[in-house]
């Protein structure tokens, strides 16, 4: 009897502590379970997987770092890794080289798509970038052999011209090597005073006007002057036009060496290109600038597997030397 007593103390004692523990701890059960110690059940992981952490992929950045070199407050772009209405797809993830503020662009020459540009819509003095323009209204207008002499007024726009003489005679071909070579502002003059200067000037802007370079503006067939203004975009429909229509222009332009000969007299002068690129395999061609105001300008396409894409720069401190951190950078990260 006093066993079975103490059995009946026994059990009271324990459903006693029960409810105590259960009394102090409501959120513990006061039995221990084996699924606290077992893996997450396939219900957990799916809920787990359903509603991810944001993953916030590091940005492209065109001037590449922060601080002196950057391009801090300019209008820049680098488009993601995949350019929708562009010939070439982003493989790469290098950041574009910092470039001292300078005004440039990295297009698909064939579709627009710009791949890379800081104050690509900003108008600036376009220099000798001009003469592309020129030329195209040359090769609509005149037949190359075409021959034209050089006037005393004909030199007003650079006083300091020595390759051509006054009285000298040269042919349209000649003149548009001298022009897009060496980038003579008497060659330009001379093809557009023969037009006649007024009318020529009036067909350059209703030209660019009727292609859609509503930001550009041309004061002068050479763009010694610096109302002659334009933009990275509008340039970059100029250089469609001149690659889809003239490509003897662009063949000019890649052309390191040349002679022309003064018809009068039969003599020959040798003429060399101003362009560092002129000659390379990769070149299709392009058009240096210069003027006090507009700095240095360069306009470039270059062939790269077969298709073409550009890089604009203004006002730049090495124009070459730039240019070429921008293909290089292009060619690492696009195929």
């Amino acid at each position: 009897m006093i066993k079975q007593y103490e059995k009946l103390i026994f059990l009271f004692v324990i459903v006693a502590g029960i409810f105590l523990v259960r009394a102090l701890y409501p959120n513990i059960s006061a039995l221990p379970s084996f699924a606290s110690t077992q893996k997450p059940t396939q219900t957990a992981i799916v809920q787990t997987t359903t509603n991810p952490p944001t993953l916030v992929l590091p940005q492209t950045s065109v001037a590449g770092t922060t601080g002196a070199g950057t391009n801090d407050g300019a209008a820049n772009t680098d488009p993601s890794a995949s350019v929708t209405n562009s010939v070439f797809s982003r493989v790469g993830n290098t950041p574009v080289p910092a470039l001292n503020e300078e005004e440039y662009m990295v297009a698909d020459l064939t579709t627009g798509a710009v791949l890379a540009g800081s104050n690509d819509d900003a108008r600036w003095p376009t220099a000798s970038i001009t003469k592309l323009m020129t030329a195209t209204l040359i090769l609509d207008q005149l037949p190359t052999s075409t021959q034209i002499t050089i006037t005393p007024q004909m030199f007003a726009a650079d006083p300091q011209e020595f390759t051509l003489v006054v009285g000298g005679t040269y042919t349209v071909e000649d003149l548009l090597h001298l022009m897009l070579m060496p980038s003579s502002n008497v060659a330009a003059e001379a093809m557009a005073d023969y037009i006649g200067r007024t009318q020529f000037m009036n067909e350059m802007n209703e030209r660019a006007k009727q292609w859609g370079m509503n930001d550009t503006y041309f004061a002068d067939p050479s763009g010694i002057s610096a109302t002659n203004e334009s933009t990275a975009n509008d340039l970059l429909i100029l250089a469609q036009h001149v690659y889809n229509n003239y490509p003897d222009i662009l063949a000019i332009t890649d052309t390191h060496q040349t002679k022309i000969t003064e018809q009068n007299s039969g003599k020959k002068l040798l003429v060399t290109s101003i362009n560092d690129f002129a000659g390379e395999p990769e070149f299709i061609g392009g058009k240096t600038g210069h003027t006090d105001q507009a700095g240095n300008n360069l306009l470039s396409v270059f062939n790269y597997d077969g298709h073409p894409v550009i890089i604009i720069i203004f006002n730049t401190n090495d124009r070459f030397g730039n240019t070429a951190k921008l293909y290089a950078w292009f060619r690492a990260n696009y195929k």
